[in-house]
Parts: C-alpha cells; structure tokens; sequence
C-alpha cells in the first residue's frame, strides 16, 4: 500500500488567515423576556431567539426537565460543578423553575456554524461532495480530545455519554480555521470506577462502542471520539450498514426481534446499539478501497469512494476506535500522544494560522 503523508492544505490555504479574536471576556448578557422573539423553533424544548434591539443577537433557549434530587436539570448541575473551559459550551444564563416548577431553563450562546454534521454537509457534502479538508479533522481530533482530557480531570470527572456529531459545535473564532466545542450534557454522569460494569441504555447508540451499554468508561468517551472522526472522513459512524445488519439478525432469531430487545425504547434502538462495529481505514486509495470491498458506493450524496486521508490522522482515529476498550487511551492519555503529532501536521499544512486557538483556557 502507497504511504500517503499528510501533505493536504486547509481549504482557504494560502489566503491571508483572518485576524484572530482577541477579546478576553464576552459582554455582560442581559436578559428581558419582551425584548425577545422566537427565530425558529428547533424542538418542543429547543427554540432559537433574535434580539429585538439588537437583531444580530442570537440565543439558543434550552428547557430542560429538573431532577427530583436537587430540582436541577442534570445538564446544569453538571456544568456549574465544571470550572469555565473554553472547549465546553456553558449557558450565559440560567432560570431555574422557568417555565414551571418541574422545568428550567438556560440560555446559549448561537453558532452560526451549526454541529458537525450542518458544518460538513453545508460547506462539504453540498460543495460538490468534496471532503472535509483534513487540517479541519486534526483540529476537531484535538479540541474535542482537549474538552474530554478536562473533563475526566475535572474535581471527580465527568462522562459525556453522548458523542456525536450533533453534540459537537463548529465556531468562527476570526481565522480560516474553526474550532470545535462540546456541548449537551443531558445524559452526563460522574465517573465512578465502580460503575464501569453497570449498564447504561442512553444517549446516541450508533456512536458507542462494542462493549455498549457498558458505557461508563474513559475507554467509550475516547471510541465516541474517534466514531465522529470516522464520521467526517466516511460519513458514517464505524458500524455495518444498519438496515442489512437488523434484517439479517431478525432472520437469524426465528423472524423475531431478541428478547433482549425490550431492554431499550424502541427496537431501532436495540439494533443501533448491538450492530457489529466495523470501522472503515481512512488512508486507503480508490483502487485498494475497490479490493477491499469499500466502495464504490451507491449513495448519490456522497462521492463514490472516500478521500485518501494521511497513515498518521488513521492511525489515531484507529487508536480511539481500538475494539477493546482496555487498548484506547483516556482523554489525557490520547491528548498528550496526539496534540505534538496534530501540532507539527498543522503547521506543515496551514502555518500560524492553522495553529490558532489550540490552547484551552480554563477559569474558575
């Protein structure tokens, strides 16, 4: 197999990066209900806001069930436990017992960028279906890898539990090259090492490991990682195709679902979780992709076969997507391996630019 190094520059290289933000603290948010209007409405729960008095002002407005433990939604108790990170998404405001004394409400800033999956099919998939520029993947690699390496070291440390695309937002931070930040921690839990063999049937199952529902573990933040990286690169999670994959296990049952079935919400549910994890190498050419069954594919979204990212970015997408969990690194296990190897790669690609914003700030 041909070696292929990461040579490829960012998309926008070699313009004249964009002067980078320096603003130190955002401004003082002030909140009156009446100077708000409802932009679009995104959920029952989630609702974008426009500013009536300054009508560039956007918000994302979040209710959230409270808990009947300390009448706080797990997502805010969770961050206000945090110190302030710059890879984690923390609400600018929080109403407690808004809009009735079961629910409560926060504020967040908007990205106009989207989550991952709206950035990479707006400025990607519908621009010719051309790839992510892989200076984009290291960056994504290892800003995400930041907000996890925090997390699992902050005061008891903290599980995400629900790494996908959609969780993980894309932000202009003034220069060509964006940065990426984790957000939604609706199904967050403390780490507790006694709890790594409880199961747990929650969050999004396409982007768990194998050993799902055992999913309170370092070892599935990192595979959830690496399943979003996959994602980018494939446009898939790293599991069989879902719909072959449930008819062939109903088939084998007796043309019935598994009992085991019953254990999650629905039967989609079920198969999203227990399909086998098949994780697709990322730095293969169009020729060993043919031999190797890959492509091409038939999808019309999507371009026949994968780009041919570098043997260094599928290396480590393949260390976070190791199968057994006591082979992946933890967050800062896999941030100090990765960050020198993404520091070099990117500086080789976009120069300063492409380095811009990969120190964490954390405040408490």
């Amino acid at each position: 197999m041909v070696k292929r190094k990461a040579t490829q520059p960012a998309a926008g290289a070699g313009r004249r990066a964009k002067r980078a933000n320096t603003t130190s603290s955002p401004p003082t948010f002030f909140w009156k209900p009446k100077d708000w209007i409802i932009e679009k409405a995104i959920s029952d729960e989630v609702t974008l806001l426009r500013s009536n008095t300054t009508h560039s002002r956007l918000v994302i407005k979040k209710v959230m069930r409270n808990s009947r433990t300390d009448n706080l939604p797990i997502e805010v108790r969770t961050l206000r436990e945090l110190p302030s990170c710059s890879r984690i998404v923390q609400p600018v405001l929080f109403l407690p017992s808004d809009p009735d004394a079961f629910h409560s409400t926060a504020l967040f800033d908007h990205y106009p960028l989207g989550d991952l999956l709206q950035w990479k099919e707006a400025c990607f998939d519908q621009k010719n279906k051309k790839p992510v520029t892989e200076s984009h993947i290291w960056r994504c690699f290892l800003q995400i890898g930041q907000a996890l390496a925090f997390l699992q070291k902050a005061g008891r440390g903290v599980l995400h539990r629900d790494l996908k695309p959609h969780n993980i937002l894309v932000t202009d931070n003034g220069t060509t090259y964006p940065s990426f930040k984790l957000h939604d921690f609706g199904v967050a839990t403390t780490y507790q090492r006694s709890r790594a063999r409880h199961p747990s049937r929650c969050g999004s199952f396409q982007f768990q490991p194998p050993e799902n529902p055992l999913i309170n573990t370092k070892a599935a933040e990192t595979w959830g990682l690496g399943a979003c990286i996959h994602f980018l690169v494939v446009g898939q999670p790293p599991i069989e195709v879902l719909g072959p994959a449930m008819v062939r296990r109903y088939r084998e049952n007796g043309n019935q679902h598994p009992a085991s079935a019953q254990d999650y919400s629905t039967v989609a549910q079920y198969y999203s979780a227990r399909v086998p994890r098949r994780v697709t190498p990322i730095n293969l050419s169009k020729q060993e992709q043919r031999t190797q069954g890959i492509g091409p594919y038939a999808a019309t979204n999507r371009a026949p076969f994968n780009h041919q990212y570098s043997d260094e970015l599928n290396d480590w997408m393949m260390k976070a997507l190791r199968l057994d969990p006591r082979r992946r690194p933890n967050g800062d296990r896999l941030v100090r391996g990765l960050e020198p190897v993404a520091r070099r790669i990117l500086r080789r690609m976009g120069g300063i630019a492409a380095l811009s914003d990969l120190e964490v700030e954390i405040s408490v």
